[in-house]
């Protein structure tokens, strides 16, 4: 099958990547080596920051507000508290991801090491992107490039790509039609496959993450050979049982209703990284709850997680998992973060592949008394 299009985007778009990345390192190094600063963590004068500080303070077995008790000691205190922590695990060893912007350099993401590790693990971007476009060259489906995407403040590629050759109609009526394809997000030190569907009618993702694999340099499963023969698997092979599940899924959807144990579920997913209240108007928009408020005349905020999980929101399932794939999918019509995007596209298919939904096989309520007999008085 002719993928000379997708080919050539993949090689255009990944060589602005590859030239983005030419500030990019990774550097072995130990625990002992560390700097345990009032202000911070150091290594070699770099400071750690963001996910890479919470990985290195999960490291060396502390809160992540771990650095907030040196303002209540003294400077010889707290250096002498940082030695003792450093000393324990000294001789640990981890990976740091250096980046470097606008004359700053920082260290952005860490990973464990593995010492006794045989296959070798030095696959490059260079070598993860050569894999995919030697695929589609062998490939017996065409595939079309749904996006290309680098996270600069993490150094994650993700890609998509779509079998052009194969879908299928959901439900019959030749109006709900689905494609499937592959998500593959990568940076130096881990890799990530899942497969990934698209509703056409709307042009929403979802990335099924449950189905696929992941690795990172701290484990075995993180070596060359696996990487490409997993990215061989997804282009090269058709996963029909993949499709089936998927149509499967999508009728035990439609055939119930979410409860607002699930509606909170999702919504707290966006919440979560709401920090700035940048998507407030988003959560207004689509996570709407005082509806709720005026169908049960409770404070809804105060109820369990098992009332929650028992309390019909009156949205059906597979419109929910729409609603929160559409907000995944569309960036120019909805201003959403592009890792919140995938977490989002992710999180949908915990909704669709759930075995058993709150409000599945429950007893519709009836009112009655049941006779009492003498032992009960």
């Amino acid at each position: 099958m002719n993928n000379s299009i997708v080919i050539d985007q993949i090689r255009e778009e990944s060589a602005v990547i590859l030239d983005q990345l030419a500030n990019r390192s990774e550097q072995e190094f130990k625990i002992k080596n560390l700097e345990i600063a009032d202000n911070g963590l150091y290594l070699n004068n770099v400071p750690i920051t963001g996910n890479a500080l919470k990985k290195v303070l999960g490291a060396l077995r502390v809160k992540e507000n771990f650095i907030e008790y040196s303002k209540k000691m003294t400077s010889d205190e707290w250096s002498d508290l940082g030695d003792r922590i450093k000393n324990v695990q000294g001789e640990d060893k981890l990976y740091a991801v250096f980046a470097k912007e606008d004359g700053k350099t920082e260290i952005i993401d860490a990973y464990g090491h593995k010492s006794d590790k045989k296959s070798a693990d030095d696959a490059s971007y260079k070598q993860y992107f050569d894999w995919v476009i030697s695929s589609l060259e062998k490939t017996e489906f065409e595939f079309s490039l749904k996006e290309l995407h680098f996270n600069q403040k993490t150094d994650q590629v993700n890609l998509n790509l779509l079998n052009k050759s194969r879908e299928f109609d959901a439900f019959g009526t030749g109006v709900d039609l689905w494609k499937p394809g592959n998500n593959f997000r990568f940076n130096g030190l881990s890799f990530n496959y899942a497969p990934f569907f698209e509703r056409l009618s709307c042009s929403n993702g979802a990335v099924a993450q449950k189905f696929g694999f992941g690795s990172d340099i701290s484990r075995n499963t993180f070596n060359n050979n696996k990487i490409q023969r997993t990215i061989e698997k997804a282009i090269l092979e058709e996963d029909s049982n993949m499709m089936e599940t998927l149509k499967k899924s999508i009728h035990h959807l439609k055939n119930n209703n979410v409860s607002l144990g699930e509606f909170y579920y999702y919504r707290k997913q966006l919440e979560s990284k709401n920090q700035e209240g940048e998507y407030d108007g988003i959560l207004a928009k689509y996570f709407n709850d005082a509806i709720f408020y005026d169908m049960y005349g409770e404070n809804i905020k105060s109820k369990s997680q098992k009332w929650l999980a028992t309390a019909n929101s009156g949205i059906n399932a597979y419109d929910m998992f729409n609603s929160i794939t559409y907000l995944g999918s569309h960036p120019d019509e909805v201003k959403i973060d592009h890792n919140d995007r995938v977490d989002l596209q992710i999180a949908a298919t915990r909704l669709l592949f759930k075995k058993s939904l709150d409000l599945e096989d429950v007893a519709s309520p009836v009112k009655f008394v049941y006779p009492k007999n003498f032992s009960m008085n």
